[in-house]
């Protein structure tokens, strides 16, 4: 399924129906008040878990390296989820004030990535088939990735995560942090580092963003249906 706006100017977001790498790229876009137009490509059901309607058109619409997420924008085509998100961070001047502010920008936001990797080998590993290792995860992985954050802000002390303002830091951090802290069913996790909650719940007040992540982002999967874990809307806690 696709959004019905077929303005050409408008920038087109192209991903799986799901949150997955994209996710902060779609905050940052609504934060910023960026109109754009979503492309969703949707996975069949098991036991296929068919990717026919991404490769039907995969080498088709002119990509340099295709795959997903792809980004259009006038002439631009391009794809590689962090270089989308820097590009629209530049594009709406989310990528911080300074050289300094954009060095601990893009510090931050590949260091959210490797978190999301290890995330991911969960959501699609053994581990998240079961209770036990997704726990083991939480206790182990999750923890000590969640301090480092935690100890960052503290450090900082800043009301984003770089500086006073908003970046693409922000929505890549709150992104990949929720997504691990769904693994967390005793929902106990966050309270060990208060900085981080603190985090959390400044950019769920953010203008623009809060509604989104109740209304849209809330009613997406973490994953893709092939999963183990998060392949599914998630229940609301």
């Amino acid at each position: 399924m696709s959004a019905a706006n077929t303005d050409k100017n408008q920038l087109v977001l192209g991903y799986w129906a799901i949150r997955g790498l994209v996710e902060p790229s779609r905050l940052a876009l609504h934060y910023s008040n960026t109109p754009y137009t979503e492309k969703f490509y949707v996975q069949g059901e098991g036991p296929e878990f068919s990717r026919e309607e991404w490769l039907s058109e995969k080498q088709n619409l002119g990509l340099d390296f295709p795959n997903l997420p792809y980004l259009f924008d006038g002439d631009l085509k391009m794809t590689q989820s962090k270089a989308i998100l820097y590009y629209i961070g530049r594009k709406t001047n989310l990528m911080g004030k300074t050289p300094t502010e954009e060095a601990h920008v893009m510090m931050l936001c590949e260091q959210a990535h490797d978190f999301q990797m290890k995330s991911v080998s969960v959501f699609y590993g053994p581990d998240g088939a079961t209770k036990e290792g997704r726990k083991n995860f939480v206790d182990k992985v999750a923890s000590e990735e969640l301090k480092k954050f935690d100890d960052y802000f503290g450090k900082h002390k800043t009301k984003f995560a770089v500086g006073d303002h908003p970046t693409v830091a922000d929505f890549q951090l709150y992104c990949y942090i929720d997504g691990a802290l769904a693994l967390d069913e005793e929902h106990t996790l966050i309270e060990k580092f208060p900085n981080v909650k603190q985090f959390m719940k400044t950019i769920r007040e953010l203008p623009r963003v809060g509604d989104y992540i109740t209304k849209a982002h809330a009613q997406l999967p973490l994953n893709n249906k092939v999963a183990k874990f998060g392949g599914k809307v998630l229940e609301q806690k």
